[in-house]
């Protein structure tokens, strides 16, 4: 018979296993849309009748995504620090404490309050740099540098004086995109090992309550979230290529065309409101948005006001982590129906509903991939609010969670997610999820967890958890 991907799932959960899957080929939603038959050709039954014209290709209802290895951690138990539970096997330490110095040699230098979005970088010598943001008043970006066997060796500021520094993203090219989450925010490029005189505004990525970015080289495009309730997903098609701060080739982030996201049949602001729907695919297009040089929250009103009818793009109710998973030739699923392999898929999450969204970057595509039924039905509850989220080595999609629950979560594309760790207490938000480029460490910060500044003031802590060969 044909199956689903989500079908197909269902019968692993209920003991098909390893059996099931070979038998279904390991692929995606092969299930029809708008006709064609529901048997293929079987060789038993004999050759097709010549006389009869070839069946359709097969419509993909659902994207060819597959869950990592960290899919299969289990139960949780006590790290021994800060009473944070993690699965079995793996480790956890504290890095840095908002209000003292992360390293002694970092004099003078305290670590930020409020840590929020952050990225790994790798250094020449086998060593990285996490970097994180500080959604503070003023804001900024901390960096800490660790060597090649772990050890923290530096800790530093990368950027200064800025306001509510939210999330970002990193770059190909080794920079850190900043972003501020107020009304007319803007995208500061930062380097991981250079000072805050480095850092540069990009306004021409636009002025909206930035959230988090994630760039695609091969068409020269950043992606980025928009944190209010009737916001948009937006792109910067960059105009060209630049010479990047480490010598290699950047995007030019001060010239392009600034667009939002529409899904066919949602347009000027329209929601989709069905989830059984918005967990099929489903077409999108890009339109340019009015006046890109002012805030955008300020720009819908007035639309608005004087037509009546909603700006461009579907809403996304507070858009907040962002990334890309990206698979090399060879390795691309085909998209049953659709003209391009999956090359890049774009991951997102919106804490207005407790979705997270798959963007196929060529065929212009998306999908509901989580949302908070699918968690309910196991008997855990729900999300309070999705926030920051990363894409491991491995290709696991990760979510942090803000509120009474406090979990890191494992995307499992279209099942219940799986609990990776949880900080107990509530009233924080785990922010800034980030692994090191072999996928053995994972940064990550409560962001409200009491400081060093009197022991008890709620700024942030700072930690990293190490994962075991077998989940890599």
């Amino acid at each position: 018979m044909t199956i689903s991907r989500r079908q197909m799932m269902q019968l692993l959960f209920l003991g098909g296993g390893a059996a099931a899957l070979a038998a279904c080929g390991g692929g995606s939603g092969s299930s029809l849309v708008g006709g064609g038959a529901d048997t293929p050709n079987d060789p038993d039954l004999g050759e097709p009748d010549p006389g009869q014209p070839p069946e359709p290709t097969p419509v993909a209802r659902e994207l060819p995504l597959k869950a990592g290895p960290l899919a299969n951690i289990g139960e949780l138990v006590d790290s021994g620090v800060d009473g944070i539970l993690i699965p079995a096997g793996f480790s956890l330490r504290l890095v840095a404490t908002a209000g003292r110095q992360p390293v002694s040699s970092a004099f003078g230098y305290l670590w930020h309050p409020l840590p929020d979005g952050g990225a790994v970088f790798p250094v020449g010598d086998g060593g990285w740099v996490y970097v994180s943001n500080s959604e503070f008043l003023p804001g900024g970006v901390g960096a800490l540098r660790f060597g090649a066997d772990g050890e923290m060796l530096d800790a530093y500021p990368i950027l200064r004086n800025t306001r509510i520094n939210c999330a970002g993203g990193a770059t190909p090219w080794g920079t850190w995109l900043s972003c501020e989450e107020v009304d007319d925010g803007q995208v500061y490029e930062c380097d991981p090992l250079g000072s805050p005189r480095q850092a540069q505004s990009h306004p021409a990525m636009g002025l909206f309550k930035h959230e988090a970015a994630a760039v695609d080289m091969a068409t020269s495009t950043v992606f980025m979230t928009e944190d209010e309730g009737d916001g948009r997903l937006y792109r910067f098609v960059s105009a060209g290529r630049v010479s990047a701060v480490n010598g290699g080739e950047g995007l030019d982030l001060d010239n392009g065309q600034l667009q939002v996201l529409e899904v066919s049949g949602f347009e000027n602001g329209a929601y989709m409101e069905d989830l059984e729907a918005a967990r099929e695919i489903h077409r999108v297009r890009w339109v340019d948005v009015q006046s890109p040089d002012r805030p955008q929250k300020r720009v819908r009103e007035g639309i608005m006001n004087s037509t009546g009818v909603g700006a461009p793009g579907t809403r996304f109710k507070g858009g907040e982590g962002i990334w890309i998973q990206f698979w090399p030739e060879g390795a691309q699923e085909t998209v049953s129906g659709y003209a391009h392999p999956l090359r890049a898929v774009v991951f997102f999450a919106c804490k207005g509903d407790n979705r997270v969204y798959a963007l196929d970057v060529d065929n212009d595509l998306i999908e509901v991939v989580f949302d908070n039924a699918q968690l309910e039905a196991t008997g855990e509850a729900g999300f309070d609010d999705v926030d920051n989220l990363v894409i491991s080595p491995a290709g696991d999609v990760v979510v942090a969670e803000d509120g009474d629950a406090m979990r890191l979560m494992v995307i499992v594309p279209n099942q219940p997610a799986k609990i990776l760790l949880q900080v107990p207490g509530g009233g924080s938000e785990l922010t800034g999820p980030a692994f090191t480029p072999d996928g053995s460490r994972l940064y990550f910060s409560s962001q409200r967890a009491p400081s060093g500044l009197t022991g008890l003031l709620p700024l942030g802590r700072t930690y990293e958890l190490t994962v075991p060969e077998a989940f890599l």
